[in-house]
């Protein structure tokens, strides 16, 4: 089995070195900023339990990762913070550990779900006072928790699709354009919402005739040899008809890949070729895909972000910094991933907006408007004039951005 945790590691050291190459970390301050404000509480101890529903997954490391990192800048700051993991791949496994938490009686608790059957255990422990912070992964009930910090999948689809479409519109490509929609199995919440983005993109063009959606495929999304295997028997009957792939998961879009190739079949933008569009922007491999032109596109969510905005909103609203609006929301930033800034993306991962900026979104949200989207921070529109990265607004950020990388990038700020 893949070691993701020494893979996150792995590629932390790329970054730095990239970074080093660049010449441009010399004036970036710390990644992260540490937040002096008094605050209005003098109890210096908090305690916070971390549920994490995958442990061995690459990219729950990485909300674990920003977990870390925010408990450890509480502690810097003076908190005795007492800070226990709890791993759980079952349902069962993880309403045992909520039962344990109800009586341990924390402070703050971060869990990404298992399932939406821990709500009740979650309602419980939110009903006794405890803050109940989710990553990644909403409930029905929204009763049952204080916030929600993940991805709006159904609007990330969309911007990835529609970024593609107007590519395409720029390219000249001929209509009716053709597209098989590959999405995981059945009771996938976030694979489902990225499906339904695709689709209501493309439902108007269906409508005047400019799209077609010749299929959905419904592939194991956990399992990349079994994915390969669905592909496989659908390629061969629509060839190189196929205007693009879309993949609403990683290895399913992996797995794609593989399959157009075994069928003779180049993957690509250009004639003969039929690109392939996918989800999330972590694995090397993928990475390597997208940064040599074989995978046109692809949407980065930030893990590393959710988990370490998750801490400090608990934070804010134990201390009294901060009070949420019922269903309260914010959707974390996303980003387009295109050859000219993968390599960038990877430092994406382990670099999270200041908490300060959290606070201000969530000040933002109030009974009647109580969900938001983050902006895109410190993202590249390194293809501006392709129509692939929608242009940034003039807006600032605090932060440096790196200009004139070895991928030419074009330093656009705070977006």
């Amino acid at each position: 089995m893949t070691n993701w945790k020494l893979i996150s590691i792995g590629l932390i050291i790329v970054v730095v070195a990239l970074a080093a190459v660049a010449g441009y970390f010399a004036s970036i301050k710390p990644k992260t900023v540490v937040v002096t404000t008094p605050t209005p509480t003098t109890n210096k101890t908090i305690v916070i339990f971390y549920f994490n529903p995958a442990p061995a997954n690459f990219w729950y490391n990485l909300v674990t990762q920003g977990v870390q990192a925010a408990v450890q800048q509480l502690r810097s700051m003076g908190y005795n913070v007492v800070y226990e993991e709890f791993d759980a791949t079952t349902v069962s496994q993880q309403i045992s550990e909520l039962e344990q938490a109800e009586a341990l009686h924390p402070n703050i608790i971060v869990i990404g779900t298992v399932t939406d059957a821990v709500q009740g255990e979650l309602l419980k422990l939110k009903q006794e006072g405890v803050i109940v912070i989710l990553v990644d992964r909403d409930v029905p009930n929204k009763a049952a928790r204080n916030l929600y910090l993940g991805t709006n999948n159904t609007l990330a689809a969309e911007i990835e699709l529609e970024s593609f479409l107007s590519y395409l519109r720029q390219q000249h490509v001929p209509t009716p354009w053709k597209f098989v929609i590959v999405t995981g199995l059945p009771g996938v919440e976030t694979l489902y919402l990225r499906t339904v983005g695709f689709e209501d993109v493309l439902q108007p063009l269906v409508q005047n005739g400019t799209a077609q959606i010749l299929t959905v495929v419904q592939a194991n999304q956990d399992d990349q040899a079994q994915a390969y295997a669905t592909i496989s028997s659908i390629v061969p009957k629509y060839g190189t008809s196929v205007t693009a792939y879309l993949d609403s998961n990683l290895l399913t879009a992996i797995a794609n890949v593989e399959a157009l190739r075994a069928d003779g079949i180049s993957v690509g933008f250009g004639p003969g070729k039929v690109p392939v569009l996918g989800f999330d922007a972590q694995l090397p491999e993928w990475l390597a895909l997208i940064s040599n032109g074989t995978v046109l596109m692809s949407i980065q969510q930030t893990p590393f972000v959710m988990g370490y905005w998750a801490v400090w909103a608990g934070y804010y609203i134990y201390t009294g910094q901060l009070n949420l609006p019922a269903n309260a929301t914010i959707n974390t930033p996303t980003y387009i991933v295109v050859s000219c800034n993968a390599t960038y993306s990877m430092i994406l991962d382990h670099i999270a907006p200041p908490p300060t900026y959290l606070l201000l979104l969530a000040q933002q949200l109030t009974p009647q408007n109580p969900a938001l989207q983050a902006p895109p921070y410190y993202a590249y529109d390194c293809q501006s004039n392709s129509g692939l990265v929608p242009p940034p607004p003039a807006l600032y950020s605090p932060w440096p951005v790196p200009a004139g990388s070895d991928q030419s990038f074009v330093a656009t700020g705070f977006h």
